[in-house]
């Protein structure tokens, strides 16, 4: 039993250290990926039309037409940098309040740290 929690922990450590390498690599099987930067420019984007910071750990990140939400998507979010807190990241398809009304072609992106309280951070997006 111990060997087995022993593997397990060596592969979630590799894991963590090779997701960044991985996020920042191209995407080919990807519909759309974008690096954001805290302050809410885009760094880097395939398919991703503009990404905006509307409020403190809010970011707003709009996609193409050819990125298709109709059917099952999957879509991955990674914190970028080292913070004094742990982040957070969680996502909403077609946020109405957020990022705009009737948006249908938005993500939006919710950053925080412990006990709900927003936090900026910069993030690595993809939509598969």
């Amino acid at each position: 039993m111990k060997n087995i929690r022993r593997i397990a922990a060596g592969v979630l450590a590799a894991v963590a250290v090779l997701t960044p390498i991985a996020a920042h690599a191209d995407t080919p099987y990807a519909q759309a990926s974008a690096e954001v930067d805290m302050d809410g420019s885009l760094i880097e984007g395939s398919h991703v039309t503009e990404a905006w910071h509307p409020y403190r750990g809010v970011y707003c990140v709009a996609v193409d037409e050819s990125v298709d939400f109709t059917g099952a998507v999957a879509i991955h979010v990674t914190p970028i940098g080292e913070y004094a807190a742990p982040r957070s990241l969680s996502v909403e398809l077609n946020p109405t309040s957020a990022c705009g009304e009737h948006r249908l072609d938005t993500i939006a992106v919710y950053s925080q740290v412990s006990f709900r309280e927003r936090a900026d951070s910069a993030f690595y997006l993809s939509v598969s």
